[in-house]
């Protein structure tokens, strides 16, 4: 690469020319947010990855989660919506619209055959029960073969899925919101609404971070200034080149949805809340991004995402990073934090195990399965009918409250309430090898970040013996997962005779408020 003041070639990776001792001139034209992938990495293009094939599965077998996805991201007006890497957010809750109406119409049938059914116990022919019970096992068996093999297996296989083909809403009210929430995962802003900032990406399983004294100069040379953008850029560009395939190097901001009414700068808020009465924005822009770093005591905090996405999507660990250089430049602080997202619980894996038509032994298991569901169904169908019933006034109701607490309270929490990727989860690994590629993903990218810490200080003349210990101390203390790969604390210890760090004990220290 080229110096802009002599002209010389120097590496590709330098800051300081060689010849001549200027400064690199680093170019932000194209923007100060890199978002660039390995070979191999497709961003914002999650929609053929496993992950999305089975989030669509989980919203048709599971219909307690297909209610509440489509009641806390769908049907919200005011919040955010989070993203989950390797996620095609859209796609999934269209095939959650769909299983709705299906489930629906299910419920009204089973309901209303078993009012018929216990009209029948009381009546002066009891004997007509036993065909109200047999209509119900024909509805039941019917809407789980359709399931099963209607949807499941003939547009959910891995052979077969294609988002491109999922179901369209008939309402346009659906498909409009669909639109938007489609738009908003593919942001680089998340809202949160609870105590954990890094929603959508799964628990932490392990944080660090130090200070450097950044004045200190190596004998005989004085240190070179830098600013925290030079040394974000200069990071980025490392571990873009780590060459592992699935890694996506994006910033991204992170705030609490209790702060956005209040506790912001109004450039800051305009920003990311530029109408109250709507959901906060989904993007951030350089200006943005730059305006944060160098304000440390924001409550929107700007993050460096290492993201690797391993097993097409179904086990993904992201890297977030944060640097904060004092405003003497005399001390740099470095906070590092890791999330896990597992892969999808099992139940909702069993796609993969349909064939195209179902077999004699599989109808036959299918026919049991639905008889010993009717009663369940029935008082879930209850349940969700009366729901039904009362969803009008209940959503004017919400919806009048959520705007008194915007206009008047001032104490809406615009953060989003839901991760489908994190309620779908399993609490353990599938395979012994995603364990390891766990560990792999994390320490590639953990080495590279401390390679080019320690690589962008000496070129800048800052002594980097302290920041050696700290490497070594960081390096040498990883997070081994044992006891069947359970991810609890009882399961994840650090190193010889060290103490446990889990996503339970991180959560251990959250304070009793929900402030972020």
């Amino acid at each position: 690469m080229k110096c802009h003041h002599c002209g010389l070639d120097n590496d590709p990776n330098f800051l300081l020319c060689a010849h001549c001792g200027h400064k690199r001139v680093i170019d932000l034209s194209g923007g100060a947010q890199p978002t660039t992938t390995a070979p191999g990495a497709t961003p914002g293009a999650a929609t053929g990855t496993d992950a999305t094939r089975y989030l669509c599965a989980a919203l048709q077998l599971d219909a307690g989660l297909n209610d509440k996805a489509l009641q806390k991201i769908l049907d919200e007006q005011y919040r955010a919506v989070v993203s989950s890497p390797g996620v095609d957010l859209a796609t999934v809750l269209k095939y959650g619209l769909a299983a709705r109406r299906r489930q629906r119409i299910r419920d009204v049938l089973i309901v209303l055959l078993a009012l018929i059914g216990i009209g029948f116990l009381f009546s002066e022919e009891p004997q007509w029960f036993t065909l109200a019970l047999f209509a119900g096992w024909a509805v039941m068996f019917i809407e789980t073969l359709s399931a099963r093999y209607g949807f499941l297996s003939a547009q959910l296989r891995r052979d077969a899925f294609d988002p491109a083909n999922a179901p369209v809403p008939s309402n346009r009210h659906a498909a409009a919101r669909l639109a938007e929430i489609a738009g908003q995962d593919r942001g680089n802003l998340t809202v949160f609404a609870d105590y954990t900032p890094f929603a959508g990406h799964g628990g932490t399983i392990d944080t660090w971070s130090f200070t450097l004294n950044v004045a200190k100069a190596v004998e005989g040379e004085d240190v070179v200034e830098f600013t925290v953008q030079e040394l974000h850029d200069f990071i980025a560009g490392s571990v873009r080149d780590l060459g592992l395939p699935g890694v996506l190097v994006e910033d991204r901001v992170f705030v609490s949805g209790h702060d956005l009414l209040h506790d912001l700068e109004p450039p800051v808020r305009q920003a990311i809340l530029p109408d109250e009465l709507a959901a906060p924005a989904t993007h951030a822009d350089d200006a943005l991004l730059a305006r944060l770093r160098e304000d440390p005591e924001c409550r929107a905090r700007p993050y460096l995402t290492v993201r690797v996405t391993g097993w097409n999507g179904d086990l993904v660990v992201t890297m977030f990073l944060r640097f904060v250089l004092s405003a003497q430049k005399d001390l740099l602080f470095v906070e590092a934090n890791y999330s896990l997202l597992p892969p999808v619980k099992r139940r909702y894996q069993q796609i993969d195990q349909l064939l195209r038509s179902p077999t004699a032994r599989q109808l036959g298991r299918l026919a049991l399965l639905s008889l010993l569901k009717i009663v369940p169904a029935v008082f879930e169908g209850v349940q969700r009918i009366l729901g039904i019933l009362g969803s009008p006034l209940a959503q004017v109701f919400k919806s009048l409250r959520e705007r008194r607490e915007i206009t008047q309270e001032r104490t809406f929490n615009y953060g989003a309430t839901m991760s489908l990727r994190e309620a779908a989860a399993d609490n353990r690994y599938h395979r012994y090898f995603q364990q390891l590629d766990k560990e792999m993903y994390a320490k590639l990218a953990e080495r590279r970040v401390m390679d080019a810490l320690e690589q962008f200080l000496a070129d800048h003349n800052v002594d980097t013996s302290d920041l050696n210990e700290r490497q070594t101390t960081i390096l040498n203390n990883g997070v081994y997962v044992t006891g069947q790969g359970k991810l609890n604390a009882m399961s994840v210890a650090a190193g010889t005779n060290a103490i446990a760090r889990t996503v339970q004990a991180v959560r251990n220290a959250a304070p009793n408020n929900r402030q972020g």
